[in-house]
């Protein structure tokens, strides 16, 4: 009986330099049944020949040439096109170990699940690991536990490329186009579907850390995409009961967070109308279960006083090193 198809989406933008090894990456896959979709989108660059030559070489091969329109709007293009049972996602400059698709996929059935998710192997320019995070074990959580888990980073993350994914959970969602932290914004619909997700300790995605990426140059005023995309998860979760306090209280810190780095990083002009922003957005949750904190007590205490005093809390932290 023949395996079912798997379809693997990478958009492509100005990584000439990463490309090759990348797409072989994943032409090396001991899984073998694979839909592998490449998505040139509009690369000023070598890209667009070098997805061309690989669909010579192998035929799983789909590549699609688009004007430039985006991360999102490129793996919106993949999403489209991609037939397979299931959906994985790659950055065109990172790379996955060979047993990544049938470890995830062997894990994902085993375990009767909508998603699974490996641990992510940070790496720098030469290959060389810096860190790893994600699950200690390996799980099979039920999708409660995997929002929780989600909201506080707690081995399951919002990044899309270290997961499979069954393909009817992703059915009618589209990344939002124009945006950073992109992720954000789309994982916590897709987990909402869900009804069990397998945690794989493994580290097999290779996330590669270079100075030049979008997450790469610092923090400017475009990160201010990841408070709304948080804004926009706490009011949609907080229709469970059971994770409204929590989600309330890590938009809370999240927006603390990115006050601490608008007075670090920004400039005077732009300081004020990010201040008023941010504050906004917080001042926008009417009722805080201050006597239900789930994230313990020195999230209480740095969170009351951020809400009540956020431009003191915020030089405080800085000056401490504090959530930097």
């Amino acid at each position: 009986m023949q395996e079912p198809l798997i379809s693997i989406i990478i958009p492509i933008y100005k990584v000439e330099v990463y490309l090759d090894r990348c797409v072989q990456s994943v032409t090396d896959q001991t899984y073998r049944n694979l839909e592998i979709i490449l998505v040139d989108d509009g690369s000023p660059d070598a890209c667009g020949q070098i997805c061309d030559r690989w669909a010579e070489k192998d035929s799983r091969i789909r590549v699609i040439h688009k004007e430039n329109g985006g991360l999102s709007d490129a793996r919106n293009a993949g999403l489209a096109i991609a037939s397979g049972d299931m959906i994985a996602f790659l950055d065109s400059d990172d790379y996955l170990d060979v047993e990544f698709i049938r470890i995830l996929y062997q894990h994902l059935t085993e375990g009767d699940a909508d998603i699974a998710e490996c641990a992510t192997r940070l790496v720098d320019e030469d290959g060389n690991t810096l860190r790893c995070r994600g699950s200690d074990t390996d799980r099979v959580i039920d999708k409660m536990e995997a929002l929780r888990r989600l909201v506080l980073e707690d081995g399951v993350y919002q990044t899309v490329w270290n997961k499979l994914y069954r393909a009817e959970v992703l059915d009618g969602i589209l990344f939002e186009k124009g945006k950073y932290n992109e992720d954000d914004f789309w994982t916590y619909q897709v987990f909402d579907r869900i009804r069990k997700m397998a945690l794989v300790s493994q580290p097999m995605y290779s996330y590669l850390q270079r100075r030049t990426s979008i997450m790469g140059n610092g923090y400017s005023l475009k990160r201010l995409d990841g408070l709304e995309a948080r804004f926009l998860r706490m009011q949609y979760l907080q229709k469970y009961e059971e994770l409204a306090a929590l989600v309330q209280q890590k938009f809370l810190f999240d927006c603390m967070w990115h006050y601490q780095c608008v007075l670090r990083s920004v400039s005077d002009t732009a300081q004020k109308k990010a201040q008023k922003s941010i504050v906004q957005y917080m001042r926008s949750i009417v009722q805080i279960k201050w006597s239900k904190f789930p994230m313990g007590g020195k999230y209480l205490i740095w969170c009351f006083l951020f809400y009540h005093t956020p431009f003191f809390t915020a030089v405080l932290r800085n000056r401490c090193h504090i959530g930097e």
